[in-house]
């Protein structure tokens, strides 16, 4: 699901589990499966067919996803150009809420900006449109919180009239089924007020406002996602995510953005997770392999940022 925290996060793997739209009738008889079987026409199947996407039914289990890709930046005038490589991982497991019908997933991700040539972490890097030398902020969260619920309130940051109580729905999801799989795509965007003051953080902010968009795709064997047996699935898929200038890039007002494209996964062990992914967690933060054992607050990255970081 994409809040106003999640939205502000940076990298990770922000699920947009929380955008329901209609599904196609033609589309909608597909979905029956057998009897006994998830139904991904109702709230209910959906409900848990993202949970076993996302995490596991299985008591005390836990699971990992993760990324690997490109982040580019995008000139008016200018082909794109490829700056940084992005990898990153995260954990969860799923907290059962029946009062609700569904599940608060808890879980912490990190990610981490790469040489392109080498694959290495980058602690300094130098920015190409300004030739300065900057300090990449990765991503550590140690606490992102999500609801899967059969009711979704439908938040429009962008478009939404003040005072206005946000829409609700049912969470049935857009599948798409060819053969044996099954296939999800969703899109959300955003606009809303930038944490980082450009009058504080005159070379850190873009502006006022934060535009975000978020692109994210699942495939999943369909048998395996219907069959009311497993307790999780695993999937491919791929993000796309676009956001302003990274405030660690300096690049202020400057016109352009950040252009994000990644392949993603899950995996149930971590050895099942992208050899460099997991090396470079192991190294710089083991802890974010296991699950939270809690419930706590959430924290956007930007506010780490402002945090750790002196406006420049």
């Amino acid at each position: 699901m994409i809040d106003r925290r999640s939205l502000l996060q940076g990298v990770g793997l922000a699920a947009v589990l929380q955008a329901p739209m209609l599904v196609d009738a033609a589309v909608a008889r597909d979905l029956g499966g057998a009897p006994g079987a998830l139904d991904l026409r109702t709230a209910e199947g959906n409900v848990k067919a993202m949970a076993k996407m996302s995490a596991t039914l299985a008591p005390d289990g836990h699971k990992h996803g993760w990324y690997s890709g490109v982040l580019m930046g995008v000139v008016p005038g200018q082909a794109v150009r490829e700056l940084v490589g992005i990898i990153g991982m995260s954990t969860q497991r799923l907290r059962a809420v029946p009062e609700q019908g569904g599940y608060q997933l808890l879980q912490k991700e990190c990610g981490f900006f790469t040489d392109l040539s080498t694959g290495a972490v980058l602690d300094r890097w130098r920015n190409p449109y300004s030739n300065e030398i900057v300090e990449p902020f990765h991503i550590a969260n140690p606490a992102v919180n999500r609801w899967i619920l059969p009711v979704v309130k439908e938040e429009r940051f962008y478009d939404r009239v003040q005072n206005e109580a946000p829409v609700e729905r049912p969470f049935v999801l857009p599948w798409q089924r060819a053969g044996d799989r099954v296939m999800l795509e969703q899109r959300t965007h955003f606009w809303a007020n930038n944490p980082l003051d450009p009058a504080i953080w005159k070379r850190e902010s873009g502006g006022p406002r934060i535009q975000v968009s978020d692109c994210m795709s699942y495939n999943v064997r369909y048998d395996d996602l219907v069959d009311p047996r497993r307790d999780s699935v695993e999937y491919s898929g791929h993000w796309v995510h676009v956001r302003p200038w990274q405030p660690w890039m300096l690049m202020g007002s400057h016109p352009g953005n950040c252009l994000y494209s990644a392949m993603t996964g899950s995996a149930l062990r971590a050895e099942n997770v992208p050899a460099q992914i997991l090396g470079v967690v192991r190294e710089r933060l083991p802890d974010f392999l296991q699950p939270p054992t809690e419930v706590r607050k959430s924290e956007p990255s930007m506010i780490r940022f402002m945090r750790e970081r002196k406006p420049s």
